[in-house]
């Protein structure tokens, strides 16, 4: 694995950032395994599969310096936020892979109770909808009402596959960002994404859930 890369190296790939910290910076999709060994961590385990050569992996990625000036960080669950987003190890699988909770069980993670999910941060059909491009999903655990609320059509998960599927009807400029995370090697989290993974619902309609701490990702 290289060294964590800086925003502008992410930035040169054409890798949205969503003008976010370094220490916010959360890879959820790749292109393949090796984009995520080259560029976020080092793969310690897999499950391959007969479909396809590797069917999850842990990764054991490169964790980031705290920024002093995010207020996220401040909070009194702070450094519990930070951990979510920056686990020592995750577990990424293949878009197409259903056993991903036993594999979460096999390969060593804290076990889950039944109202746990594990949740596919980019939406598994909206990798679908793109033709696969980014078939390697990072997992999260959330609880039912977070995962529940993101996945309805009104909600976070909902929106983002509307817009995937009227992709030639959006706005020139909605359309030549979505183009570029489409082509780049790395989808990395935006703030609505990584609401979700603090386990915060996002809500049952766009951005309802995320206003109030969306500042939070942000320098004053």
């Amino acid at each position: 694995m290289q060294k964590r890369l800086e925003i502008q190296d992410w930035e040169k790939m054409n890798v949205q950032t969503y003008g976010l910290t370094n220490d916010l910076i959360v890879p959820i999709a790749a292109v393949d395994i090796q984009t995520i060994e080259k560029f976020i961590g080092n793969i310690e385990s897999t499950i391959s599969g007969r479909k396809r050569s590797i069917n999850a992996i842990i990764v054991k990625p490169h964790i980031p310096k705290q920024n002093p000036e995010i207020p996220l960080w401040k909070e009194a669950k702070g450094q519990g936020y930070f951990k979510r987003l920056h686990p020592e190890k995750q577990l990424w699988v293949h878009v197409d892979y259903d056993n991903y909770r036993n594999a979460w069980n096999q390969l060593g993670f804290d076990k889950i109770g039944r109202e746990t999910f594990l949740d596919h941060i980019l939406n598994r059909a909206s990798v679908r909808i793109t033709g696969y491009k980014h078939p390697y999903l990072r997992l999260c655990p959330i609880s039912r009402r977070t995962n529940t609320n993101s996945g309805l059509n009104k909600g976070a998960e909902g929106w983002h596959k509307k817009e995937l599927k009227k992709l030639n009807q959006q706005p020139e400029h909605i359309r030549e960002r979505m183009i570029r995370r489409l082509e780049a090697p790395i989808v990395l989290a935006d703030p609505i994404d990584m609401t979700k993974m603090l386990d915060i619902s996002p809500g049952l309609f766009e951005l309802q859930g995320v206003a109030e701490i969306l500042k939070k990702f942000y320098k004053g």
